[in-house]
């Protein structure tokens, strides 16, 4: 299936990743779909990955359509102006109450040489549902699962993340609210293009399966608060 394309132009594509879709081809997964191969095919040339997202993950997702490109705009995500930013439902308030509903993580996380690399995550509040939230993860660094490790940390797992959340929670949420993914989606990316220096301000809206969880708990929610008013 093709992907929906968020941007594009003569030096690079946007498009928007669904879950469970591979970054590429490997060795374990020969004949799979994967975005690379996807994206290639539908502008029908060479592209070149910029940044990744896991296979679980969706949302933006930028291809160069050049080398070159690539490179620069590689350099221009690691720019003070560049902002990624992820939805994310969590368990809340999670272990640590005393976080407050805009919290920082910068706690080292070590790569697959078991070398720590600093790493940072800004976390901020976007809706309180039924005993949980939806949070906004702002990256400032690039580790592997740098979000699910750093919530993990706090205690405020992503619901349906099976490495680093709670098995419980997810079985839970997938009976009752039919979330069957990783609840993680790469909705805003502010970046300078490389070429023309224009500042891209691109946003993927959460996708329809995650929506339709976000509604079944506001429902839920609003329950919940007219049985307590009932009882007052």
């Amino acid at each position: 299936m093709p992907l929906g394309v968020l941007y594009r132009d003569d030096y690079l594509v946007v498009v928007s990743k669904p879950s469970g879709l591979l970054m590429h081809r490997d060795e374990l997964h020969p004949d799979a779909p994967a975005a690379l191969q996807t994206v290639r095919d539908q502008v029908g040339q060479l592209v070149y990955p910029v940044q990744r997202l896991d296979r679980g993950t969706s949302g933006i997702l930028v291809f160069a359509l050049a080398s070159k490109i690539a490179a620069r705009l590689q350099e221009a995500l690691g720019e003070a102006q560049t902002r990624k930013e992820y939805l994310a439902l969590v368990r809340w308030p999670g272990a640590q109450p005393e976080l407050g509903d805009n919290w920082s993580n910068q706690r080292p996380l070590q790569d697959h040489k078991e070398v720590a690399r600093s790493a940072r995550t800004d976390f901020a509040l976007v809706e309180v549902l039924h005993r949980c939230a939806l949070v906004r993860a702002t990256l400032h660094s690039g580790r592997f699962h740098q979000i699910r490790r750093h919530l993990n940390h706090d205690g405020r797992h992503v619901f349906g993340d099976t490495s680093h959340g709670k098995g419980r929670n997810n079985a839970l949420y997938r009976e009752r609210y039919g979330l069957w993914r990783l609840f993680l989606h790469m909705h805003h990316l502010v970046v300078r293009h490389p070429v023309t220096d224009v500042v891209l301000d691109l946003t993927d809206p959460l996708p329809a399966e995650l929506q339709g969880v976000v509604q079944a708990l506001r429902a839920d929610r609003e329950s919940a608060r007219v049985r307590i008013d009932s009882k007052s």
